[in-house]
């Protein structure tokens, strides 16, 4: 792997941008074109999905009520107006 240094600030997105801009003019033609390849590449990749969690991690962690389901009592729909 090559290495190399881009004299840029980071402290702003303009100094980066200008940085890649006067790297990319240094380039041959055929170059700059594999790096506009590069950058519509980047651009158009779908953006990588987070992995599911797998069915069943949490499998005897805790239990659910039978009456899970039921009516909740007047006390507690009061206190959401119902």
């Amino acid at each position: 792997m090559v290495c190399m240094h881009l004299p840029y600030d980071k402290r702003t997105f303009m100094d980066i941008e200008q940085a890649l801009l006067a790297a990319i003019r240094d380039l041959p033609p055929e170059h700059q074109r594999e790096v506009l390849d590069f950058a519509a590449f980047l651009v158009n990749r779908p953006q990588p999905r987070t992995p599911s969690r797998p069915a069943g991690l949490c499998s005897g962690e805790f239990r659910v009520p039978d009456d899970f389901d039921a009516p909740l009592p007047a006390e507690i729909l009061d206190q959401f107006g119902a």
